[in-house]
């Protein structure tokens, strides 16, 4: 791939000297007219100079969907020395969630599921469920529900689960089916009554997705197939990534001990090889690969309440509850499988992918990186401030 600055107006010096082993890549012909963003070049810039993020790809697009500025930065292989692209495949992990709330809310506008049906509805080995009450290293005490787990519960980090269960830490997170990993969860009590508290991660995802099962009479994967990935278009969407969209997985990339290059790393929440459809299963709460042209497709939806193209997925009273804090009294910004941010909504994942959408201004803005080092969130939150500021400046 040809390697070139693409129009920005500011050439900085000490951006140049930062991108020699990182260099902002170019795009195919017929992006090459989708300007990139020099502010988000230069707020960018600190987390390439310290070889925090190899690559990086910002997107901002409008509601119809038109990218209106296309930042891509860096490597995607780093010892390849190979430019990151819009090609390449990411592992999305948590965004994995948005589909578990989009389904639920799909099942419930067809009157099939309600928010606030107990679990136990579905899954009837649930009622076995303790609350863990004392604790302490000679003894447990564990008591009665004060109320049953939801599925609104499931979705908003707010039923006591823990958050992988036992069975799942000993077999991985996708080494088993989710009607196995269900009912291995009335194994371990809940850690509090539910809706008391919130403690963010994958099992209430997998009931949820469990559910999803039961209720559609499909597997998890097919419903996702079926209903949102084939419509949209999301033709690189998958749990089982092929062998050519394995050849084209961004690196994840952190800084070496002395931080004078990349040191790179692995994806150790999923087993290997990732197209096994034998021996690994759906992990509903982070075992998604994409690419930025199927979350674009994805965000435009969420963008225009639901709907796109001619074709409602959700409806606005679906929409209006994932736009909405769901966890109760303990108020935390979090919906049904969305985190919400400063009046924007959609989720990230454990490596800096990350989705966000306003509803209000249409913005959709999208963040692709593979980072190790936990330097991700400053420069996703980064992205999204200065994100924010140059739609509003081009909207004026």
């Amino acid at each position: 791939m040809k390697i070139f600055l693409r129009n920005s107006p500011i050439l900085l010096g000490g951006l140049l000297a930062a991108l020699s082993l990182c260099p902002i890549a170019g795009v195919s012909a017929a992006d090459s007219q989708t300007p990139a963003s020099s502010e988000v070049t230069e707020a960018m810039k600190p987390w390439v100079d310290q070889h925090k993020i190899a690559g990086i790809i910002g997107i901002m697009a409008d509601r119809d969907g038109t990218v209106r500025y296309r930042n891509l930065i860096g490597y995607a292989d780093v010892e390849a020395k190979k430019p990151i692209s819009e090609d390449n495949v990411f592992w999305v992990a948590s965004m994995t969630k948005m589909f578990a709330g989009a389904s639920i809310m799909m099942l419930s506008d067809e009157g099939k599921v309600s928010l606030d049906d107990p679990v136990t509805k579905f899954i009837p080995q649930l009622g076995k469920w303790m609350v863990t009450a004392e604790k302490d290293a000679d003894h447990i005490l564990l008591k009665p529900l004060e109320r049953p787990v939801t599925i609104r519960h499931l979705l908003s980090h707010t039923s006591g689960l823990t958050g992988l269960s036992e069975f799942q830490q000993e077999v991985a997170a996708d080494g088993a089916s989710l009607q196995a990993r269900a009912l291995s969860s009335v194994t371990g009590p809940l850690q509090w009554q539910p809706g008391e508290k919130y403690q963010y991660g994958n099992q209430g995802m997998n009931l949820a997705a469990r559910v999803v099962e039961i209720v559609s009479g499909m597997s998890y994967e097919d419903f996702l197939q079926q209903r949102f990935f084939d419509p949209l278009g999301m033709k690189e969407t998958t749990f089982w990534p092929s062998e050519a969209q394995i050849a084209r997985l961004a690196g994840a990339y952190g800084p070496n001990k002395d931080k004078s290059g990349y040191a790179k790393g692995d994806i150790t929440f999923l087993k290997k090889p990732y197209n096994d459809r034998v021996h690994r299963f759906p992990e509903a709460g982070g075992g998604l690969f994409s690419t930025v042209h199927d979350i674009l497709r994805y965000g435009t939806m969420l963008a225009n309440n639901g709907e796109l193209e001619g074709k409602r997925y959700l409806s606005p009273a679906a929409m209006d509850e994932l736009r909405k804090e769901q966890t109760g009294k303990t108020k935390v910004n979090y919906s049904l499988g969305y985190h919400l941010r400063n009046g924007m909504f959609g989720h990230d994942g454990a490596y800096g992918t990350d989705l966000s959408v306003d509803p209000k201004s249409g913005l959709i803005a999208i963040f692709m990186v593979q980072c190790t080092s936990g330097d991700q969130w400053t420069a996703r939150d980064r992205f999204l401030e200065v994100a924010r500021e140059v739609y509003a400046k081009k909207a004026q």
